[in-house]
């Protein structure tokens, strides 16, 4: 006699011939629970606690999304893998950007996949439970014997100053205050300043500097600007683009509130390296969870990749590019002799590096001509945008900076930190040349793909100023060593 499954399935669609096939593919490893539109979905959510929930995007009574997102609220561990018939992603997009879905799957379904996925899926969340508990319990061992001192660095003159300073002092924060832009560095580069708090009056280029400074010293560093005059909304954008957590405008709520905002401002990175740091004492002492994380990893590349690939695809002249510069890249990383997860990390890098194209308005993104400059700088957010996807994905941190700056340049004058040849690691320069490489290759609307010579031509002029010299030279024995054939040369 078959033992009965262990595991129980929520599985959710109007269409009941797709039901019926599902449940003859999922019987024998899953208890499933049926619904037949959203509103028994949600009703079976809160009646039962499935391992896994699976459902259509399109039902009477409430959507895949609104199923799902009441899924997170009710049993925000339990996998959510979302299906539609659509070949518009936009719904699966913006559940993936509101933590809602795990996965989501285009019909007709490949069962063996989604099933496998959904088993990995649990694996998974049983994995994260335990280490949940693990990690709860070692943290409040620490917090009974160690207590962490904030450190504030505060550039900022006069009255608004004063308050930022009585406001870090109400917390208990040791506050190190200056108004030399030259002793601020100093305190900065010396490290363990948890919060950088300094007045947009400096300038934009000190600014940049100052942002970049810190995230060298300690990548968990928060940054604040103070803007004391009125033009609040230029200096907003300014602290967006710097990567800001926060922004004080003149008038400073009062000192409570304020005081507020700068512990909020204070705990999250230092709640992340801690994360990062314990998780990692528990993972290299436990093989079996460290295997789960990969695969978490994976299960997270794919969800996001596929996403990317959606997008392309609704562009004939963008479709494959991703996979196009991914290939590449790992080609490229392998001349210069990389390390196997080194390599790894060029490879996803590659395969995200758009992601951030997602919070992009399709009207600009899909324009059939040249952008506008206007036009252009909403395209440039991407870079920041993709770079605040991943933030919280601590998994895939190592492929942040590939994110954030494949549109920076060795001379300085790229987007959106302006860093230049010192500032760039090698995997980004390498996907930076990788994806030049595939666009002007590549047709668009605007003009046509260049020969393959031509390419090759028009790279060698790029050396040094856009891109790595050293990533073109490696492009260009690539291409003579015969390593990129079948890469180059695509129209729409």
């Amino acid at each position: 006699m078959a033992s009965t499954p262990d595991l129980q399935l929520l599985l959710a669609d109007d269409d009941t011939a797709i039901r019926e096939l599902l449940a003859r593919g999922f019987r024998h490893e899953f208890r499933l629970l049926i619904a037949c539109d959203g509103t028994e979905a949600i009703e079976a959510l809160r009646q039962s606690r499935p391992d896994a929930i699976l459902v259509d995007e399109m039902m009477p009574g409430a959507t895949g999304t609104e199923v799902l997102r009441a899924a997170r609220e009710l049993m925000p561990e339990v996998p959510r893998l979302l299906m539609t018939a659509s070949q518009d992603p936009t719904a699966a997009m913006r559940a993936v950007n509101h933590g809602e879905i795990h996965r989501f799957y285009t019909k007709p379904l490949k069962v063996l996949e989604v099933r496998r996925a959904i088993r990995e899926l649990v694996e998974r969340a049983r994995a994260e439970q335990v280490l949940r508990a693990e990690l709860l319990a070692l943290r409040e061992s620490q917090a009974a014997t160690t207590a962490a001192t904030t450190t504030v660095g505060l550039l900022c003159e006069g009255p608004m100053g004063d308050a930022i300073e009585r406001a870090a002092l109400r917390r208990s924060f040791l506050v190190r205050r200056t108004t030399r832009i030259e002793t601020f560095e100093s305190i900065i580069g010396a490290g363990g300043v948890d919060v950088v708090v300094i007045d947009a009056a400096v300038g934009a280029a000190t600014l940049a500097e100052v942002a970049q400074l810190a995230r060298r010293v300690d990548v968990g560093t928060s940054l604040i600007l103070v803007e004391q005059q009125q033009d609040h909304l230029a200096t907003c954008a300014q602290a967006f683009q710097l990567g800001a957590v926060d922004c004080l405008v003149a008038p400073l709520p009062d000192e409570l509130l304020l005081s507020v905002r700068l512990e909020r401002a204070a705990g999250r990175p230092r709640e992340r390296a801690e994360l990062r740091r314990v998780t990692w004492e528990l993972v290299s002492t436990n093989r079996e969870l460290a295997l789960a994380n990969r695969r978490v990893e994976e299960g997270q590349v794919k969800l996001l990749g596929g996403l990317v690939r959606a997008l392309e695809a609704r562009d004939p002249y963008t479709a494959g590019h991703t996979d196009r510069v991914a290939e590449i890249s790992v080609r490229c990383a392998e001349a210069f002799g990389l390390s196997t997860a080194r390599r790894e990390v060029v490879r996803i890098g590659a395969l995200l590096h758009d992601i951030g194209k997602i919070g992009i308005r399709d009207e600009v993104l899909y324009k059939p001509g040249k952008l506008t400059p206007e036009e252009f700088e909403v395209i440039k957010t991407h870079t920041t945008i993709g770079a605040r996807i991943l933030d919280d994905i601590e998994s895939l941190a190592c492929v942040v900076p590939i994110v954030r700056g494949h549109h920076e340049r060795p001379d300085g004058r790229g987007y959106p930190d302006g860093l230049d040849l010192s500032a760039l690691p090698l995997e980004v320069r390498i996907v930076s040349g990788a994806d030049v490489l595939d666009a002007i290759t590549s047709t668009r609307p605007y003009r046509q793909a260049s020969g393959i010579d031509e390419a090759f031509t028009i790279l060698g002029t790029l050396a040094g100023g856009q891109l790595d010299a050293e990533v073109v030279a490696a492009l260009q024995g690539l291409h003579a060593a015969g390593r990129l054939a079948g890469l180059l040369q695509h129209g729409p």
